[in-house]
């Protein structure tokens, strides 16, 4: 097993009989699993030493404490939410949470989230973007970037829509509702949705299902299907983050991240 405690945001246990399966959990639980840019630069780069590790057949995506992520920490970027002035980005390669999207999409082994609870923004897209996903019934879930005033630049606009179908992703995205475990899986946000005290041994029995495949033919089946989603990546991802970062200079981003602090609905002006 390599040495896992150069990510010191994120916990890795291992699971199943001869410890195949690797559970890695987002370590902030004081902080609902909050991503701030550390913690986001720690996931992003997880994955591909995880893929390497000859002892790992299966990865479990999870959240410590009571939360799976609740997203974006926006305590992190102070009280305004304001993003600052542009910043200069390289024209080689992709923004961070393009990404980060992209390094688990490279990952040849099974993953599976396993949503122990709230699941919003980037937190909803690291779980989608796993190839099979198990929530807790009582677990909330949501893409609620529009509630702050912001194109959903993390995926959402990649995921839902191969997941639910034009229409209903339009309706999650554009109301920023925020739905029940249980509901997500008879929509088909997520596959499986089991009572909490169900919802860790169901997954790691589903893991170690995973793990008793024959490695290269689930390697070569899951690298078959993601060439899809990263084909339609290419199409959408750079420019619904392009989006992000305009809105995220808005007035109506600002007020939507005060509303937030306030807990109060936001009043929005267009500008």
């Amino acid at each position: 097993m390599d040495d896992y405690s150069i990510f010191p945001a994120l916990k890795v246990e291992r699971e199943g009989e001869n410890g195949e399966i690797f559970v890695v959990s987002i370590n902030r639980p004081e902080r609902l699993n909050a991503v701030d840019p550390e913690t986001h630069r720690q996931i992003g780069r997880i994955w591909h030493m995880l893929d390497r590790d000859a002892d790992c057949r299966v990865i479990v995506i999870t959240g410590e404490g009571r939360a799976f992520c609740v997203g974006m920490d926006h305590k992190a970027r102070g009280p305004s939410g304001d993003a600052g002035p542009p910043r200069y980005r390289s024209l080689r390669g992709r923004p961070g949470a393009s990404k980060l999207i992209d390094n688990m999409l490279e990952v040849e082994k099974p993953i599976i989230a396993m949503i122990n609870g709230p699941a919003m923004g980037m937190g909803l897209i690291i779980a989608l973007t796993s190839d099979i996903t198990v929530a807790a019934s009582d677990a909330t879930l949501g893409d609620t970037h529009i509630n702050i005033g912001v194109t959903p630049g993390d995926g959402g606009v990649l995921l839902l829509p191969m997941l639910v179908g034009m229409n209903r992703a339009k309706e999650l995205l554009m109301t920023g509702d925020v739905i029940t475990g249980e509901e997500a899986a008879r929509l088909g946000v997520v596959n499986h949705a089991k009572p909490r005290e169900e919802l860790r041994p169901f997954t790691l029995a589903l893991a170690a299902k995973l793990a008793a495949k024959a490695p290269y033919a689930m390697r070569t089946t899951k690298v078959s299907l993601n060439m899809i989603m990263r084909r339609r990546a290419l199409d959408v991802l750079d420019l619904s983050h392009l989006y992000e970062q305009l809105t995220m200079r808005t007035e109506d981003h600002r007020e939507g991240v005060r509303a937030m602090a306030e807990k109060r609905q936001p009043k929005f002006v267009g500008r």
